[in-house]
């Protein structure tokens, strides 16, 4: 901000994705119970590095890492590892041990010695390259498939690093006269390439302040019970970003629903009077319940009322009220929604 008072544009990952000019990824946690980061220090902005090499070093890890890839690799895939004893020894397990032909690269390698390894990689004769610090910036193959992310950081640039390895579509599929979001999009799923995997590798607390792929594509609020959940589910399965999205956004609604009626719980004195009666279901959307239908949850001039009954302009003033819990605020403009789309089918 010396320099420029604002930013033209910020064409991001999510932003490339989205306009199909990058292959979208399906993103799993996977937990490493041998893996144990309470101990390591950090060091500037990332972990010390000698203390992550020994950590991750110990042989039962890279085991861990090597069975990860086994179950995981589809298509040509990228290991990554703190060191070079590290990246060393997950590709002679691979080989030895798992079934998979790999190679390997590190920074201070013979020049020809790596350019042999990457070779072999791009060819297809090595199905597998393990990696320290040679392939996470500017490394082009798009045929990469699958990325093990088997060097926990705390680095946002050094992850997207890692993944931007795995996003570019393969040669042809979008690079045509005339192509729109769409027809990129299409383009995209329908080629050998309709998406690329994203293994983070984690101890088995799954450590937030580790980077994964539930800080990158989760965009709820950073509710640390809420990323326990998404981290679980990601644990579990694949999840696509729109998924990890609406999975953490769905979950940070029901843990602000309880937190706000806990507090609403311990300030009610008294017992309830009134009549009872019976309530109708208004089906909408499939099965779920209309909003329509809810009670007013403020008090008030309007207070015990259906959404339904409810004037507009009350509807529009609670639905732009920042004042109001988001539970709240959010059953307003829901209701407000359902009215709009009411008025266009009328």
């Amino acid at each position: 901000m010396s320099y420029y008072e604002e930013a033209v544009c910020n064409l991001d990952m999510r932003w490339a994705i989205e306009n199909g000019w990058s292959v979208p990824p399906i993103c799993r946690l996977a937990k490493i119970q041998e893996l144990d980061l309470s101990g390591v220090k950090v060091s500037g902005d990332d972990f010390n590095q000698a203390q992550l090499q020994a950590a991750v070093e110990k042989e039962a890890s890279l085991h861990r890492i090597a069975l990860v890839t086994r179950e995981e690799s589809q298509g040509p895939t990228v290991v990554f590892t703190p060191s070079v004893a590290s990246a060393k020894g997950v590709c002679h397990y691979l080989t030895h041990n798992y079934g998979m032909s790999a190679s390997y690269v590190y920074g201070t390698q013979p020049e020809e010695e790596r350019n042999e390894a990457i070779r072999l990689f791009k060819s297809g004769e090595t199905r597998v390259l393990c990696n320290c610090q040679v392939v996470a910036v500017g490394f082009d193959h798009p045929a990469i498939s699958t990325l093990i992310l088997g060097r926990p950081t705390r680095s946002r640039s050094f992850w997207l690093q890692c993944v931007g390895r795995a996003t570019r579509p393969l040669a042809g599929t979008v690079d045509f006269p005339g192509s729109t979001v769409e027809s990129r999009t299409q383009a995209i799923a329908q080629s050998g390439k309709p998406h690329f995997k994203i293994i983070d590798c984690t101890d088995a607390s799954i450590d937030h302040r580790l980077i994964t792929s539930v800080d990158m594509f989760a965009t709820c609020p950073k509710d640390k019970e809420v990323r326990k959940v998404v981290a679980k589910a990601c644990a579990e399965k694949p999840l696509t970003p729109e998924e990890i999205e609406a999975l953490a956004q769905k979950e940070y609604e029901r843990q602000e629903f309880a937190r706000n009626l806990e507090e609403r719980r311990k300030k009610m004195q008294g017992q309830a009077t009134g009549k009872i009666w019976s309530e109708d279901i208004d089906i909408e959307y499939g099965e779920r319940r209309s909003v329509g239908t809810y009670m007013n949850p403020l008090r008030g001039k309007y207070a015990g009322m259906r959404m339904s009954e409810l004037p507009d302009f009350y509807i529009r003033w609670a639905a732009e009220n920042q004042g109001l819990s988001y539970w709240i605020r959010n059953t307003f403009i829901r209701e407000r929604k359902r009215r709009r789309g009411l008025a266009r089918t009328a």
